[in-house]
């Protein structure tokens, strides 16, 4: 979707919201610097799934909210799929 594309995800705002610099969040992420907390905002990579839930914490918000743009393309995704197995197009 184009929206993803153009804002890949909301990490920046809430890292903002909560007053966190980069390397506040590399820190409470466990790492030596900023190098992959400034990955993820820009969209160049996805966190795994332990660290996606870390960012949860740290910004108090649900991941859903954290990557927009991958969440509605997911459950648009998966919707379509539904649909198509539920008309038995997906056998």
């Amino acid at each position: 979707m184009e929206s993803s594309k153009s804002k890949p995800n909301s990490l920046l705002l809430y890292r903002r919201r909560m007053g966190f610099t980069q390397k506040q969040v590399a820190r409470l992420l466990g790492h030596r610097d900023t190098t992959m907390v400034s990955h993820y905002e820009h969209g160049r990579s996805f966190p795994p799934l332990p660290v996606a839930l870390s960012l949860e914490i740290i910004f108090r918000t649900p991941v859903a909210f954290l990557f927009p743009g991958l969440y509605d393309e997911t459950k648009l995704r998966i919707r379509e799929a539904e649909e198509r197995i539920s008309d038995g197009q997906g056998k």
